[in-house]
């Protein structure tokens, strides 16, 4: 029982600082919409107070076969005679290990092209409301978020035709593009965390598009044309230039 409260004691003390180190890092961004990242750090902050309460518990009782020094502290006295009752089983210690052997072993890293192979990718979004406020921007600060919420809400595809646009995502090539010059710029959006992730993308075409391997993050200059695509009238970004850019901080785009 003693072995199992220490073990207790260490992992909400590791849980808590790894929290706190994501935060610090940045990566935390990979996990949950930035809204929340203030819950992560009250989580961080707990996990590592509840951790010092339980080690000021067991350092206040004493070992088995002994009696307790009549000198002992209150404030120890009172936290043992508090906490001693909270001893989680061995496999739910086990369980609650699996998020810290998991980020710490595994590299971070945002999602991509795999998880949109389990769960598909968004063509259009129903947010009229959205889209209104999304024509006040200037069309070469548009993301891929608030070309897709434009898309979906126009009536007439054509008025995008000759609109530049400059977005940054990563790429994805359909299995049903048949062209290897075409592709999307790809993000996830994320309202909650990574389990509600949606995947969204703008059709892109351009010559440098086979150098680009999918996955990698690129920035996609050019303008819109409109062309039958799968059947259908769709935009698609021609490319005047496409370069590689590294992962961004944030990688997600939130509703």
């Amino acid at each position: 029982m003693r072995t199992r409260r220490w073990f207790q004691a260490a992992l909400m003390l590791l849980l808590g600082l790894y929290l706190l180190e994501t935060l610090l890092t940045g990566e935390i961004a990979y996990y949950i919409n930035e809204r929340f990242n203030w819950l992560a750090g009250v989580a961080g902050f707990t996990l590592i107070a509840l951790g010092i309460l339980n080690v000021i518990a067991l350092l206040a009782e004493p070992e088995p076969g002994q009696a307790a020094p009549s000198s002992a502290p209150n404030l120890l006295a009172s936290a043992s005679g508090g906490l001693h009752g909270f001893t989680a089983r061995w496999y739910v210690i086990a369980i609650l290990s699996l998020p810290l052997i998991f980020g710490v072993f595994l590299p971070a890293q945002p999602l991509g092209a795999a998880a949109i192979n389990n769960s598909g990718i968004a063509f259009s979004l129903n947010a009229s409301s959205a889209a209104e406020q999304v024509f006040s921007i200037a069309p070469t600060q548009r993301n891929v978020l608030d070309w897709v919420r434009l898309f979906s809400t126009s009536t007439n595809v054509d008025e995008f035709s000759g609109q530049p646009a400059d977005l940054i995502g990563f790429v994805y090539r359909d299995a049903r593009f048949e062209d290897e010059r075409t592709f999307m710029v790809t993000r996830f959006t994320v309202s909650c965390c990574v389990a509600d992730a949606v995947a969204i993308g703008v059709i892109a075409y351009g010559d440098q598009a086979p150098n680009f391997a999918a996955d990698s993050w690129v920035r996609v200059q050019g303008k819109f044309e409109v062309r039958d695509f799968l059947g259908q009238r769709t935009p698609i970004l021609i490319a005047e230039s496409i370069e590689s850019v590294p992962t961004p901080e944030r990688p997600y785009l939130f509703p």
